[in-house]
């Protein structure tokens, strides 16, 4: 009953005080009122407080012994638990590209960013059910002496986890019925940051955010406070996956960047507010359309979709969904007619559904003879994200393509052996008869790919190219292709060509050299051997001689303009391997992304045809630089980031490319509240700070520990004691009022984002010396603009910005034969330059569907004389030219129906 009461303390606190927390899961399937393992931000130093610990139910006999150090020592009160990867950890799930049985790497570490995009509405949702976390199966704390004794074990490799109020480490690989491990505490890493409504930058509070670690797919926990504020830690270091969620915002998930987190962290998240989107669907003719699905889908940043279906009245209603722009689509049944929209929630959308289109016809050889199994596809836009219209010939060559949504579209026409086929179609214009069409016999090029045994070899990439002007060595990177193929199983391959002459094949096939060849076009019979080439196996350790799971190898080939480099993924024993090289002279690479510098260790390496080269890349410990940020009193500043760069001369001749190093964003590492900063593993002989933070200026020359330039200070080995200074940028001052006086709510923005000024009064940072501009926005008024020239050192006070009303104008677009409103039709209005027009107000321009009235609501006009162009999608566009007179409100639009 004690570790239940304690859990109910912490939680009235965390309550009562709205203090940042990070939790460590309870086993899964463990009864979480029984295992209150809650770490509360209290203080500053957000100091771990842990309750008794319940054993999670025995699942083996086998135990794990160990103990925890410090570098002072044995640590007492370190929480220990023992996690184990299986099939449905996130870390195990593969990416959606790769077959269903690809189930050794980790989505974002060994494939990169490539597919965070396709999973992140997956991540998400994971997270939000708590699935893909790895189970917690025994767990405990450390005794005095630092020891542990992890119980009931079944058979196989866990990963060690010790969580202490100072530090934290992991360790994965540790088999069932070890004794004596050891886990050294390192000083881990806190991870802040704050949640915030994306338009807004609203603080969002009482949000969860959770921090996967990819390898162990374990979960951490913190929630945001009043400011919308978290801190979580200290944390082990490793790469991290992070997802926000709260009650009424879309859950989000945010990747790492790829960056190796062991210093303290902060970051932003933007969440989208969810609301309701209400609808009404109408047939083409006017009339409500009942019993339809309508489906709606993120147009940014990928997401799910979801349906819904109109009622009798032809009405529809998404209850909770993401205030972003989004993709609105229904379409009948039999495919005959569609209707679509792009709207930001929340509103009231109108959604008039237009005929589709349809084409037939009969595609033939040069010999006029029907060919069955031609593709025709569409190649422009597409309902929803759905797949392009698409048909097959039949054997007579026949084809129908129906739900097409323009009558101008591009019409792909493929078959094997053939030439492709791109043709434009017009279908709004007059034609007679069906749409034929005539394909052209390919080149044939032939042949078979083998091993240097003769073995067939399955999965080989053939590269047809029938140019001769690129140079051979580029030619390898910057392939052109007129052709491309795969071998299959018996290393057969067809590859079409339109063009016949002399042209080069380039094949390539995983762990075998690359094959260039000249050739002639028509030919068969052909026949390329590959060979397997030098290989080079090694592993990637840290200065202690343990594999680093987290890096990056490159294999550069340091010949001029070769243009090859070859990359390979580091497993978790730190173990990689390249294979099918070619003979000649590489470096081979490891880099490792930290916050604030990127790490790298290389060895050169020569390669002699079929050598088999083995080699250990041992990162060194380097040096640390030492340092504080402070003001121009030499007063702390917290919270600067301060990102450490390669000298361009020291950055390697045969790399093709270099870290960034550019102020600005969310990297680097940060000075502490005492403006502490620490740099580690500096190998470099030189490198170049340097800093920033919002509202404030990086001053080389007035800092300290090394040589200034115009953006950064060199620090060089020996400088231990470094003093960037900052310096308060200038500041942008001014009252925003109406026409008559009264201060105006508004928002202001000088960069983006806009900022709210609740009483018209804004002060902004400025960015930089130099011409500015700043735009002010109210609703009901017209925007305004104002330049100015920043200097440095002097703050810009804008004095009074007054405001003029604009007006709000309602067109109502008509059937010009019945004077029927075309509700639900697709408009866009944009405006004219018109020499009548006074200079200094921009017009609004606006692109939607019609409302129930057939009408729109253009704000912000100003009164002026204005001209607007209006474009009115039926099944042919309508454009017309409406002029406005300076105090016009309303405008009737007519136009040609639909059904003409």
């Amino acid at each position: 009953m004690r570790s239940r009461k304690t859990w109910w303390w912490a939680a009235v606190l965390v309550l009562g005080v709205g203090v940042a927390v990070v939790c460590f899961r309870e086993p899964r399937g463990g009864d979480s009122s029984s295992n209150p393992h809650v770490r509360a931000a209290e203080t500053q130093q957000a100091r771990a407080r842990f309750a008794p610990l319940l054993a999670p139910h025995a699942e083996g006999s086998l135990r794990i012994t160990g103990v925890v150090r410090d570098a002072r020592g044995p640590v007492a009160g370190v929480q220990v638990s023992a996690s184990r990867v299986d099939a449905d950890t996130l870390s195990e799930r593969p990416c959606p590209q790769q077959p269903s049985d690809h189930r050794h790497a980790s989505p974002w570490l060994h494939h990169g960013n490539c597919c965070f995009v396709e999973m992140a509405a997956g991540f998400a949702r994971w997270v939000e059910a708590r699935e893909g976390e790895a189970p917690v199966v025994a767990q405990t704390l450390t005794a005095d002496d630092g020891t542990f004794v992890l119980m009931g074990l079944s058979a196989g490799a866990f990963t060690l986890w010790a969580l202490g109020d100072t530090g934290a480490t992991v360790r994965p690989g540790i088999p069932a019925g070890s004794d004596a491990v050891l886990l050294l505490l390192e000083p881990g890493f806190f991870f802040s940051g704050r949640v915030v409504e994306e338009l807004t930058r609203a603080p969002v509070p009482g949000a969860q955010v959770t921090l996967i670690h990819e390898d162990g797919s374990r979960f951490f926990d913190a929630l945001t406070d009043a400011q919308g504020r978290f801190r979580a830690g200290p944390l082990p270091a490793g790469r991290y996956l992070k997802v926000a969620s709260a009650k009424g915002w879309r859950t989000k998930s945010f990747d790492d960047d790829d960056v190796w987190r062991d210093a303290d962290t902060d970051v932003t998240l933007e969440l989208q507010r969810r609301t309701r989107l209400e609808g009404l669907v109408l047939t083409p003719e006017g009339l409500p359309a009942s019993g339809l699905d309508v489906h709606l889908r993120p147009t940014e940043e990928g997401g799910d979709t979801s349906s819904t279906r109109t009622d009798a009245h032809g009405r529809f209603v998404f209850e909770e969904v993401s205030v972003a722009p989004q993709e609105l689509w229904t379409q009948a049944r039999d495919g005959t007619t569609h209707g679509e929209a792009w709207v930001t929630p929340p509103g009231n959308v109108v959604l008039r559904m237009k005929p589709s289109w349809s084409m037939e016809g009969t595609v033939r050889d040069e010999q006029h003879r029907p060919l069955a199994g031609v593709r025709l596809r569409v190649s422009s836009h597409r309902l929803g994200g759905q797949p392009p219209p698409a048909t097959l010939t039949d054997a007579a060559g026949r084809y129908r393509l129906g739900l097409l949504l323009n009558p101008a579209i591009n019409l792909e026409l493929m078959r094997e052996h053939y030439i492709d086929r791109l043709e434009p179609v017009s279908l709004g214009k007059a034609h007679e008869g069906p749409w034929d069409f005539t394909l052209t016999r390919a080149q044939q090029f032939e042949g078979r790919v083998v091993d240097t045994e003769g073995l067939p070899l399955a999965g080989a990439q053939v590269t047809l190219d029938m140019t001769h002007d690129v140079p051979e060595r580029l030619f390898r990177s910057h392939f052109p292709e007129d052709g491309i193929a795969e071998s299959d199983e018996t290393g057969h391959f067809f590859v079409d060509s339109e063009r016949k002459g002399s042209g080069r094949v380039l094949v390539t096939a995983r762990g075998f050299r690359s094959v260039l060849l000249p050739v002639e076009v028509p030919s068969t019979g052909v026949r390329v051997v590959m060979s397997r080439g030098a290989s080079v196996s090694g592993e990637v350790l840290d200065a202690t001689g343990r594999p680093v799971s987290n890096a990056k190898v490159w294999l550069w080939n340091t010949a001029p303009r070769s243009g090859d480099a070859h990359r390979a993924d580091v497993d978790a024993q730190g173990a990689f391997s390249l294979g099918g090289l070619e003979p000649g002279h590489y470096v081979v690479e490891a880099r490792l992304r930290t916050p604030g510098i990127e790490r790298a260790v290389s060895q050169p390496l020569d390669l002699e045809e079929r050598t088999q080269a083995t080699v250990s890349l041992r990162f060194q410990e380097g040096r640390t630089v030492r340092g504080m940020t402070v003001d121009s009193a030499g007063q702390p500043v917290p919270a600067v980031r301060i990102q450490a760069c390669l000298l361009l001369e020291d950055v390697p001749a045969w790399q093709t490319d270099a870290p960034d190093c550019f102020p600005g964003g969310e990297g680097g590492i940060l000075s502490g509240l005492d403006g502490r900063f620490v740099f580690k593993h500096l190998t470099a002989p030189a490198y170049r700070l340097i800093a920033w933070k919002e509202g404030e200026a990086f001053a080389p020359s007035r800092s300290r520990g090394g040589t200034p330039d115009t953006t950064a200070l060199l620090v060089t080995a020996g400088k231990e004691d470094v003093r960037l200074v900052l310096e308060r940028r200038p500041r942008l001052r001014g009252q925003v009022v109406s026409d008559n006086g009264t201060p105006l709510p508004c928002e202001v923005r000088e960069r983006s984002p806009w900022v709210h000024a609740p009483d018209g009064t804004f002060k902004l940072p400025l960015p930089e010396d130099g011409p500015a501009r700043i735009q002010v926005r109210a609703k009901g008024f017209l925007d305004l603009q104002r330049e100015f020239v920043v200097s440095p050192g002097t703050d810009i006070d804008l004095g009074t910005l007054r405001m003029s009303r604009g007006r709000t104008v309602r067109f109502r677009v008509l059937d010009e034969a019945t004077r029927a409103p075309l509700a639900g039709v697709s408009v866009g209005f944009d405006p004219l330059s018109d020499p009548l027009t006074p200079l200094g107000h921009a017009l609004p321009s606006h692109y939607g569907n019609l409302d129930a009235e057939g009408g729109i609501a253009l704000e912000g006009v100003p009164f002026e004389r204005a001209s607007f162009f209006i474009s009115v999608h039926t099944n042919a566009e309508t454009e017309k030219e409406v002029v406005l007179d300076a105090t016009q409100e309303t405008v009737t639009v007519l136009v040609p129906g639909p059904e003409r």
